[in-house]
């Protein structure tokens, strides 16, 4: 008896089409027949349900994606824009870690995790980065961005840019929008659409953060700075902008100065003539992350995913320790303790290189040594040496042969004790900063109490990956996705110079909700 799979059962076809990516073929299933039209619009919005409660639920899931080889790989890069539009993920511009910035556009086939750079024309944007890149009717509207000087001439200051253009995705075309009046040179600032209107908040405008509010219409490209409420956000840069319709918004986050950063939010309320912002009440902001500037956030539903450094369990510290009881480095030596000698370290650049300082080793037996001779460093206790000087010379010269190999053998042991010292801090620090899911319910914004709420989050073992900033997130369906940014850190080992750790990164991760099944 022969069977097709129009003889399986509703929720047997809906399982296997909830298998496929839910992206282009999964579409392309709802033209087969009515019955999979049904089926795979019910695998749809089961889909969204199920990834909106994992996220309530702190049950996401981190998962990367390796590129194939011999396919185009977009080069590393922080601080770009990024927007999804139908099957794919647009990615604009960026820097690297020497600060040059791109005018790149990639594309991102999100069914197959495949790169691809088109070839677009028009009029080209400036290579920047921390510009915003948003959709609107089947285009990208950019805006702003910044720009490292070349090292030629000296004394140049980075630039900021007010370019505003079009890039239309059905003509792969690039438009440049020139406009009477128009917002000061702008980075790092935040964007968001509603309706026609694009609404662009804070950011560094002429070398200082500012709060300013200006309004783009996108049908006919004209800008005004809006007017707003008295009381308002401090000016800042580096946060999220969030569209929760068109007569609102949300912002989070951000810093209003060096080593300043913000954990607050605010919620704008876009009413003619006069906006009107009002700070949002935080609640459980111990499960909030740690800061939530230069870390995009991203709207699902109700809720807002930050990621974040992962929280450790405090335990204590050398500095807190240091509060309760004097430091060994500062107690006061006892009689005895003043009368033991002093352990020397050698210093001799010739024994121990520029790499670090080794210990004097107590040798048994050995003879008292002079001052002249006190840069000689004998690592291992050998009589053939300590004998040398009743010898004659060919015994000394052979005796001077065998030392030098032992202080050759000695260095390059310390090399490698070295290096391990280092790639063991690295990995530690990599296994302990790494990327946590954090959840912000929004769902009484705009309610009368105008609050949002940290969701506690259950710890799970699973590891993301290192912790970044300047990333972009972006979701696509029943998916985030998370691409690219900085790393930024010094790694310090106790008798050597700090080592510059920073790392640009060019690595896909996508967070999941876990698998459901029947």
């Amino acid at each position: 008896m022969e069977c097709r799979i129009d003889d399986l059962p509703d929720e047997i076809l809906e399982y296997i089409l909830g298998l496929i990516p839910p992206y282009k073929d999964l579409q392309e299933c709802m033209f087969v027949s009515k019955r999979w039209y049904q089926a795979t619009k019910n695998v749809i919005d089961h889909s969204r349900n199920h990834f909106q409660k994992s996220i309530a639920y702190g049950s996401l899931l981190w998962n990367s994606c390796q590129g194939a080889k011999k396919t185009p790989v977009i080069s590393k890069r922080h601080s770009h824009s990024a927007c999804t539009y139908n099957n794919s993920m647009y990615v604009f511009g960026g820097c690297t870690e020497t600060s040059t910035t791109f005018n790149d556009l990639w594309k991102l086939d999100l069914d197959t995790r495949k790169w691809m750079r088109p070839v677009t024309i028009g009029n080209y944007p400036s290579p920047k980065a921390c510009a915003t890149m948003l959709y609107y009717k089947k285009s990208f509207v950019l805006f702003g961005g910044w720009s490292h000087p070349p090292p030629y001439p000296l004394y140049q200051q980075w630039k900021s840019f007010n370019e505003l253009h079009v890039y239309s995705i059905e003509s792969n075309k690039w438009t440049a929008i020139n406009a009477l009046e128009t917002p000061p040179p702008t980075s790092a600032h935040s964007a968001s659409i509603h309706g026609n209107n694009m609404i662009v908040f804070g950011g560094v405008a002429n070398g200082f953060s500012v709060n300013d509010v200006w309004c783009l219409n996108l049908d006919s490209y004209c800008w005004k700075k809006q007017v707003t409420s008295s009381l308002k956000p401090q000016p800042r840069y580096g946060q999220s902008q969030i569209p929760l319709d068109d007569k609102h918004l949300l912002v989070l986050g951000g810093c209003t100065g060096p080593n300043v950063p913000m954990n607050d939010a605010w919620l704008l309320t876009m009413d003619d003539p006069v906006w009107i912002w009002k700070k949002v009440n935080m609640c459980h902001t111990e499960s909030a992350p740690t800061r939530i500037w230069c870390h995009a956030a991203c709207k699902v539903g109700n809720y807002v995913i930050v990621l974040s450094k992962k929280k450790r369990q405090s335990q204590p510290t050398a500095m807190s320790i240091g509060k309760l009881t004097n430091p060994p480095c500062h107690s006061n030596p006892s009689p005895r303790e003043r009368q033991r000698p002093s352990r020397e370290i050698d210093r001799d650049e010739n024994t121990n290189g520029r790499r670090g300082f080794l210990q004097r080793p107590s040798l048994r037996g050995a003879q008292p040594r002079s001052s002249n001779a006190s840069s000689s460093f004998v690592p291992v206790y050998d009589s053939t040496l300590s004998m040398a000087a009743f010898r004659d010379e060919t015994v000394r010269s052979n005796a001077n042969a065998n030392r030098q190999k032992q202080l050759e053998s000695l260095r390059r042991m310390e090399e490698r004790l070295h290096n391990r010292r280092i790639h063991e801090s690295k990995t530690a620090k990599r296994l302990e900063n790494t990327l946590a899911i954090y959840v912000l319910d929004i769902s009484n914004v705009l309610c009368d109490s105008c609050s949002a709420s940290w969701i506690p989050l259950k710890q799970n073992d699973q590891t993301g990956p290192d912790d970044r900033m300047l990333y972009s997130l972006v979701l696509g369906r029943g998916e985030l996705i998370v691409f690219g940014g900085l790393r930024k850190e010094q790694t310090t080992i106790q008798g050597q110079p700090d080592i510059d750790d920073s790392q640009v990164y060019n690595d896909l991760h996508f967070i999941n909700p876990p698998k459901y099944s029947i």
